[in-house]
């Protein structure tokens, strides 16, 4: 899909951003940007000129806009932007680890998160609750209940609210 020319949207709500790759499988930063920011902000511009007030967005734990780590300062960057678009809530999610089937995404393997995934599993249980890896439906039901029922303002929910409720 070509972002950089989004269709109009119909009337919307509410929008629910998940957008995301890896360094690894964009192949470069200017990839990797083009996803998790340029990506996210067009979606969201898109979305607000139908009529969305409120917007939630999954980053990552560690997003910090200035982060020497590159991949967390885009999703800090991106954060700080989607800020500034005007949607009267914000819930942004930053899971650590997440969890889920790739294969039928058509995703590569990616080995260090595969040993990764069954290390954080078998640690889980002594792992802080910011830290645990979480999977990709829990992060999505904490994501729409906080978008619909949060107040207004910025929300960020962090490992421990992202936990099955």
């Amino acid at each position: 899909m070509d972002f950089a020319a989004l269709p109009l949207l119909p009337p919307v709500d509410d929008v629910y951003i998940t957008l995301g790759t890896t360094m690894a499988v964009a192949g470069s930063q200017a990839a990797f940007r083009a996803v998790d920011y340029d990506a996210v902000m067009a979606t969201a511009r898109a979305a607000r000129a139908a009529g969305a007030t409120r917007c939630g967005v999954v980053t990552a734990m560690g997003a910090d806009p200035n982060s020497r780590i590159f991949y967390n300062r885009v999703k800090g960057e991106v954060e700080r932007d989607l800020a500034g678009l005007g949607f009267s809530t914000l819930v942004i999610a930053r899971p650590s680890l997440l969890m889920g089937e790739r294969r039928s995404l058509h995703q590569a393997a990616r080995p260090a998160e595969t040993l990764s995934l069954k290390l954080f599993t078998w640690l889980n249980p002594v792992i802080p609750a910011s830290y645990r890896a979480r999977p990709g439906a829990d992060v999505a039901r904490a994501l729409v209940h906080a978008v619909q029922t949060r107040p207004a303002g910025l929300h960020v929910l962090t490992g421990s609210d992202l936990q099955p409720f």
